[in-house]
């Protein structure tokens, strides 16, 4: 572990010698309720002041998850996480905008998880979409550009969304496997990503789901940000932040 600690300390270090920015922002899903989980989560990102990009299921928010919320809301950023997070198709891989779905019936739906969002925060949540399962369509991206939606947030799995209307600002890293139920990747492995992704010099999307997260997980999670925050050139985000950096 050590060893593997070392190397993003070496890594940080050569992009700060190269006079080189470590740009990084952290995505937590699923939020609805006040949950303990939620709670260690919001409390270790707060203790760190460091900002944690938080996407909430408007449909399934209750009174207790919009009032812890508010408590934490000097380190978070919440921004809209589909609407019922269910999947409509049929056949092939879940998604909640999905292909099956028309322009009106994902407008609407869309609409629906706006309106809660205001009902619930008034105007302290910015108007970045995550879909469900990290994937939707470009009717999806077509809907949230016509309500005036600015970002897009998925699981980044090549390095361009050619057929994407609005800005994409999505995770590099997920903590966890789910082919066989949610199950946190080796340390050395996600050291190992973090040094390469470091290295590669892009931003650095971590994804985080405090559901499943165990103590082995905020373990983790604690000593990566320990580390980062201990290097001077890491600087540390929220999709605010980076679309407004990344307007030409």
């Amino acid at each position: 572990m050590n060893d593997a600690i070392n190397r993003l300390r070496e890594a940080l270090i050569q992009r700060q010698a190269g006079g080189e920015i470590v740009e990084v922002f952290f995505r937590d899903d699923d939020i609805d309720e006040d949950e303990a989980t939620l709670r260690r989560l919001l409390q270790l990102f707060a203790t760190r002041n460091a900002p944690v990009v938080l996407g909430v299921i408007p449909a399934r928010l209750t009174t207790a998850g919009i009032a812890l919320l508010r408590q934490f809301a000097s380190t978070v950023e919440l921004v809209q996480h589909g609407w019922q997070h269910v999947n409509h198709e049929t056949t092939g891989r879940k998604c909640e905008f999905g292909a099956s779905r028309s322009f009106d019936e994902q407008y609407d739906d869309l609409s629906r998880g706006q309106a809660r969002m205001t009902e619930a925060f008034g105007q302290h949540w910015f108007p970045a979409f995550i879909p469900p399962w990290n994937r939707c369509t470009q009717v999806t991206e077509q809907a949230l550009q016509q309500l005036g939606f600015r970002v897009v947030s998925k699981l980044r799995e090549t390095d361009e969304n050619p057929d994407g209307m609005l800005p994409e600002i999505s995770v590099t890293l997920d903590l966890y496997r789910w082919k066989d139920g949610a199950q946190l990747k080796p340390a050395e492995e996600l050291w190992q990503a973090i040094v390469q992704q470091v290295q590669q010099g892009a931003v650095i999307g971590i994804m985080l789901h405090h559901k499943v997260m165990t103590d082995d997980a905020f373990l983790f999670l604690e000593q990566m940000l320990d580390e980062l925050k201990q290097a001077a050139n890491v600087r540390f985000h929220c999709l605010q932040t980076l679309t407004a950096e990344a307007r030409p």
